[in-house]
């Protein structure tokens, strides 16, 4: 089925649910059946999407969960009653969910043929076919960056505004860490992409490259999982390579008291509350709704301040912390959604009318509980739901 037949179908069959979310309730999960419009991708969002879903209509607005239980990844799973999407892939993280999309659409009216992108597949499971619209949105915690282009054939929609911080594990306890100081952005700078020592606000320095002769008390320097919107965001902010990182740099952990080595995951504590000696990117957004009873894996992971300044304000985002830690979070469409009235697509992410039902963006309440500030063009200049030209990605060229 082309992509404009699948939008004039979609728009036909949408239920809209009345659901009401309170400040705190348990994790969502994936969708119960296969949906109208499905998407995948961000660890960061996934529950905000989930949540977003259940509230709009969940038997049109299907997001599914970048792993399974915490620790299953690539699994899979069924988001069309289709034989071409049964048993895709999972995608984990951005990257991936953005890459399940353009499969999605490759071969499908005004979208190339093929495409070489690509993610790893599970036992049972395969990547999304070329052309088989398994996917119609990816949730992404960053921007185009690189694969921004005035002729995109992807958009990218932003809804709600977010920080990354670094996390240390739990002050006390067996698992107590050993980073007791907080750093500047600066220092954090000098950390990652050079493998500076620094000193802490307790005065001990901490040097992420013993190799090139000791000069501090060793600290572990992580990152979330190849294709991780964190992982894409925070590299590009601290100025290190995330695609191919420095030696001081790892996506993986050793716990201290001995084990396998196992993958770092965004936003899961478990690598810094087994490996006493690190330090990792953590969404505020997801630390306090993970801290609200929204599938709570941080596993006594703590926030550290930047310069000062607390990742939180009374229990919400601190929209006074660094700028350059500060970062808007998008849902991926096709560019041609943009103009499709009627469609769910279209109603879900971009129709701002007030009487549209699946008004995303008018389910504030929804947002802000799961941690995420409101877009007011500040501090990063748009609001939720604008259709960006910057904004747009991927041209025939880069799919």
């Amino acid at each position: 089925m082309k992509l404009k037949g699948f939008l004039v179908a979609a728009a036909g069959s949408a239920v809209i649910a009345s659901a009401v979310l309170g400040a705190t309730g348990p994790a969502f999960a994936d969708p119960a059946a296969p949906t109208t419009i499905a998407g995948a991708g961000s660890d960061t969002t996934q529950d905000v999407m989930d949540a977003m879903a259940k509230a709009l209509a969940p038997a049109t607005i299907g997001s599914w969960n970048a792993i399974t239980g915490g620790t299953t990844v690539h699994d899979p799973i069924t988001p069309k009653s289709t034989t071409a999407c049964t048993g895709v892939s999972r995608p984990n993280g951005s990257g991936e969910g953005v890459t399940a999309l353009r499969r999605s659409l490759s071969n499908t009216a005004g979208y190339p043929a093929s495409t070489t992108a690509t993610y790893a597949a599970g036992a049972g499971a395969t990547v999304p076919a070329l052309g088989s619209l398994c996917f119609d949105f990816a949730r992404s915690s960053s921007g185009p960056g690189a694969n921004a282009s005035s002729s995109g054939l992807l958009q990218y929609v932003p809804f709600g505004l977010d920080g990354v911080t670094t996390a240390t594990g739990p002050a006390t306890g067996s698992n107590a860490t050993l980073i007791k100081g907080a750093f500047t952005l600066a220092q954090l700078k000098g950390m990652y992409a050079n493998g500076t020592a620094a000193k802490a606000t307790d005065g001990v320095t901490y040097d992420p490259n013993p190799a090139d002769g000791n000069q501090g008390t060793t600290i572990h320097l992580l990152i979330p999982q190849a294709g991780s919107g964190t992982r894409s965001f925070f590299s590009t902010a601290l100025g290190f390579n995330g695609t191919t990182p420095p030696a001081w740099v790892s996506d993986t952990y050793t716990p201290t008291a001995g084990g396998a080595t196992a993958s770092v995951q965004e936003h899961d504590g478990t690598a810094v509350s087994l490996d006493h000696s690190a330090i990792m990117p953590f969404s505020t957004a997801q630390w306090i709704a993970q801290a609200t009873g929204h599938g709570d894996r941080r596993h006594g992971a703590i926030l550290q301040k930047i310069d000062g300044v607390a990742p939180t304000a009374a229990g919400v985002l601190n929209q006074s912390f660094p700028s350059d830690l500060l970062r808007e979070v998008y849902n991926v469409i096709p560019f041609s959604a943009t103009t499709a009235t009627g469609t769910p697509l279209y109603n879900t992410f971009v129709n701002q009318t007030p009487s549209n039902p699946l008004r995303m963006c008018a389910r504030t309440a929804v947002i802000q509980t799961y941690g995420f500030g409101l877009l007011n063009n500040a501090p990063k200049g748009h609001t939720c739901g604008q259709i960006a030209p910057e904004l747009r990605a991927f041209s025939s060229a880069q799919w």
